[in-house]
């Protein structure tokens, strides 16, 4: 645009100047030789012009002619630079879907076609990748760490290199030489705060944060939350040698994070060992409003050490009153109970737990309270059946790998703030499957009374699907037991399924009269053996499965 209005201001003014001259006409006189020469200013002026371009024209021609051989050497020039960087973009388009073939043959294409191109380079290395030959590749990412403008480019191929071989010194060495070149970098950054956090340096870790977040390599939020998770694991290390700073670091935790039970729990920890009762409890209290826990409500009921039972039941009774109901209050509830032999607090407190969340923890804890007020062993017996094939209670989850304690960062990505307080995939799956005893391919087993106790402490600690196994009321069982079961000495018999198959039927039994102990079996047609566990139940028991059909009996069970 600018060119086009110079270029009419210039013939504009030749205009003007023509006509200033015919307006105003001359005579110019040249002596040429003893000769005068005399002619029209016009004329004149026309002349020159004529002069100046026909020189201009001639210059025109006579440089066309000399730099002719550089024109044709830089057409033919720009001509195989544009081949090469065709080939160059079909190449990398041929790498990244992996045909070898193609990259291989564009590759030399593209080298012969262009020197010096960076682009080249990590084609050939891509290629070699694709093809398997790693050390070539190493090779060419190597080489590239002698040219400034490629330096970074080979760091970020060694270190992904480092990294697939699980050489994590090597990787960690590129890491932080590329983030030191350039410290926005994002996957130098990043990868530099996963290996101090996996090393367990977290003061190196908290500066690191602090670079990624100053170059805007994570958000604001995120941010906030990996430093608290990062305070909690510095405040762990740090619980049982310096309390005080411990403290210091869970408080701070506390104030970005309120709802990371981690911190909450350390930072009471820490306070109890300070003897700061009440900032432990403001703490525990405030995280338990917004994430209730387990660990919350153990850590709170047995923050005094010299507390009695009842004091511990009314410290769970006191933290399942804040915030909204939830199953893990009740049974905070339930456990103090049972410790205080409260059993009628115990059982108020599974009501709604029962109801809401029939985990293998309530099941548990529901044989618990059978055996500790009644001595019941049969319907302990039922709740510990319950128990295997409950579903499995929520444990610190991340990444498909689970752990008893919350740990800051991911043993297997060392990533920052993945675990989360949930049921394992593999145990939600689980717990939808039902066990069919036709399955078996062999009799059930058979287990003594005294066996009992290692069944619940496995129970306990089991997360794998256990097939329950049956208990002969007869194994070495003292008379008072089976006296208690309400059936008599010649009517207990074992339990075999014929081949592979049995089956479960639910089917009404009448209670014990208690005048008369004796308890009439009514086998099923075409069975040989049956034998029939009656048993009470009571208001707070579930009942059969709910996968059962409505309409069942509840009051007993057969096995045929």
């Amino acid at each position: 645009m600018t060119r086009l209005i110079v270029y009419l201001v210039i013939i504009l003014a030749m205009g003007f100047g023509f006509s200033w001259i015919a307006d105003n006409p001359g005579v110019v006189t040249l002596n040429w030789q003893g000769k005068d020469i005399r002619t029209s200013l016009m004329v004149t002026v026309v002349a020159l012009v004529a002069i100046v371009a026909i020189i201009l024209f001639v210059w025109g021609i006579f440089r066309g002619i000399i730099g002719l051989p550089f024109v044709i050497s830089r057409f033919l020039t720009n001509r195989r630079h544009d081949r090469g960087y065709t080939a160059l973009s079909k190449g990398l388009i041929a790498a990244s879907t992996g045909d070898k073939a193609l990259a291989r043959r564009l590759t030399k294409e593209s080298t012969k076609l262009l020197k010096n191109e960076p682009l080249v380079d990590l084609l050939d290395a891509q290629t070699a990748l694709l093809e398997g030959n790693r050390d070539t590749a190493r090779a060419k990412f190597q080489a590239m760490l002698e040219n400034e403008e490629t330096k970074l480019l080979g760091l970020r191929g060694l270190y992904l290199e480092a990294e697939r071989e699980g050489a994590r010194e090597a990787s960690r060495q590129y890491a932080d030489e590329a983030s030191a070149l350039s410290p926005s970098l994002a996957w130098a950054g990043h990868a530099k705060l996963r290996n101090l956090s996996m090393d367990g340096d977290w003061e190196g870790a908290l500066q690191t944060l602090e670079s990624n977040r100053a170059a805007g390599l994570i958000e604001k939020e995120p941010a906030i939350r990996q430093r608290a998770v990062l305070l909690t694991a510095r405040a762990m290390v740090e619980e049982a040698a310096n309390p005080a700073l411990a403290i210091k670091l869970a408080s701070e935790a506390h104030r970005l994070a309120p709802g990371l039970v981690a911190g909450a729990v350390i930072g009471a920890s820490a306070c109890i060992r300070n003897n700061k009762l009440r900032k432990a409890s403001k703490m525990l209290e405030a995280t338990w409003k917004l994430s209730p826990h387990p660990e919350l409500a153990d850590t709170y009921v047995h923050m005094r050490i010299g507390d009695s039972a009842g004091d511990r039941l009314k410290r769970a009774q006191t933290l399942a009153k804040i915030g909204s109901s939830n199953p893990v209050g009740g049974l905070a509830i339930a456990e103090a109970s049972i410790e205080a032999k409260d059993w009628k607090s115990a059982r108020d407190a599974m009501q709604s737990v029962i109801k809401e969340n029939l985990t293998e923890r309530a099941c548990l804890v529901m044989a618990d309270i059978e055996e500790g007020e009644h001595g019941d062993a049969g319907r302990m017996r039922e709740w510990l059946s319950k128990a295997v094939r409950a579903p499995r209670d929520a444990v610190w989850t991340a990444e498909g790998y689970t752990s008893k304690v919350w740990l800051p960062v991911s043993p297997i990505t060392g990533d920052i703030d993945v675990f989360e307080w949930k049921v394992p995939v593999e145990q939600l799956q689980a717990s939808h499957e039902t066990i069919d005893i036709g399955d078996l391919a062999e009799p059930l087993k058979v287990l003594p009374v005294e066996k009992v106790e290692e069944v619940k402490e496995i129970a306990r600690q089991e997360h794998a699907e256990v097939i329950e196994p049956a208990i002969n009321p007869e194994a070495d069982q003292p008379e008072d037991v089976k006296s208690e079961l309400g059936v008599e000495e010649d009517e207990l018999v074992d339990v075999s399924p014929a081949g592979n198959e049995a089956s479960i039927e639910l089917e009404e039994v009448e209670k014990p009269d208690p005048e008369n102990s004796t308890i009439e079996t009514k086998p099923l047609e075409d069975q040989p053996t049956t034998t029939v566990f009656p048993l009470e139940r009571r208001p707070d028991d579930p009942g059969i499965d709910p996968g059962e059909e409505a309409g069942e009996a509840v009051k007993g069970y057969k096995i045929h």
